[in-house]
């Protein structure tokens, strides 16, 4: 395979951390003839390799049968599920990283074997930090970074649905520059029917994405609601307002650019153009807290709080809502 050259050939892909997500963007891939490879937790890789990969939602209703699930790039299965080499043997063509943020490092060194000279490491990931801790394992020369707004969950293992688009998916090179394998990466995903177009700026949009994220996940999950909801009481769109323009004065102190002129510029956009196509979800950190698992607080507002503490910028708000996030971790409240 070539990937450098952006012929429309048939792909090796693997996708490191099948979640929601994951299983969408592999499934529609497969869709389209790529040789994908799913890993991921046991309960849903082993549906897949059973029954398939079904897949439902505002993209219509598939079950995608041709392909593999395993819950190692080491081709290791803990049980009789052996790890399925009918497709994929070796390094792979792209390798999407779609795991949650605190898994970042841990997962870019279990993909290593499935890593070659030409591979693509294209990170589809919420919060901050992510591009950096992986091209600091993978090497930056393979790194893409990918933003998508679209949501999805997992009714049951085997089972994705998508929920929501908000806007393109967005795959860029790390320095703005358009080369022949990035539009590759955008062309392929969009063939599959997950609208994409290459970012002239993948680092701002993926802050853009953060802000966003900022936003609205720590509210969805502490209250329960859908966006929505939150955008409809004055109260916690006050609470939002406050949480962005911390996260503008930390990005402007820690010297990043993030193409807006002023924190009010921002939430115009959001509240008229990015929360209505959204209204009806619930975030990711919701689901999380429904579950009972670790959120990724600490990569979202988390960051903020971060960054406000290395460059001397107060953020009371973010990190009340950090705290208050971790407090419902801990105390397992709403866990089924």
């Amino acid at each position: 395979m070539n990937t450098q050259t952006g012929t429309q050939e048939n792909r090796n892909i693997a996708i490191m951390g099948a979640g929601a997500i994951g299983s969408v963007i592999g499934g529609m891939l497969a869709r389209q003839g790529h040789r994908v490879t799913l890993i991921g937790r046991q309960p849903h890789m082993e549906a897949v390799a059973e029954h398939g990969l079904l897949i439902s939602g505002i993209w219509g209703e598939h079950t995608v049968c041709d392909i593999t699930a395993c819950t190692s790039p080491l081709f290791l299965h803990p049980n009789q599920y052996q790890y399925q080499t009918k497709h994929n043997e070796g390094y792979q063509d792209i390798v999407f990283i779609t795991v949650k943020s605190f898994d970042t490092a841990r997962a870019a060194r279990d993909v290593m074997p499935l890593v070659g000279p030409n591979t693509m490491v294209i990170s589809m990931q919420n919060g901050l930090s992510n591009v950096e801790t992986l091209a600091g394992i993978v090497g930056r020369d393979r790194m893409i970074g990918g933003m998508a707004i679209f949501g999805a969950v997992m009714p049951q293992p085997g089972s994705v649905e998508v929920t929501v688009i908000a806007s393109e998916t967005l795959v860029g090179e790390l320095d703005g520059s358009h080369t022949p394998r990035v539009e590759a990466a955008a062309r392929i995903l969009d063939s599959a029917g997950i609208p994409t177009k290459v970012s002239d700026n993948i680092m701002q949009d993926i802050w853009h994405k953060a802000l966003y994220n900022i936003a609205l996940n720590p509210l969805s999950a502490l209250f329960q609601v859908q966006y929505g909801r939150i955008a409809d009481n004055p109260h916690t769109r006050w609470l939002i307002e406050q949480m962005i323009s911390e996260a503008f004065a930390v990005a402007s102190a820690a010297g990043i650019d993030l193409g807006f002129a002023s924190p009010q510029e921002f939430l115009h956009i959001l509240w008229e153009q990015k929360l209505p196509p959204t209204r009806e979800h619930r975030s990711s950190m919701l689901q999380d807290i429904l579950r009972g698992k670790q959120t990724e607080i600490d990569y979202i507002n988390g960051a903020v709080v971060r960054l406000g503490r290395e460059h001397g910028i107060e953020t009371p708000y973010n990190n009340a809502v950090v705290r208050m996030v971790k407090a419902r971790e801990g105390l397992g409240v709403g866990r089924h």
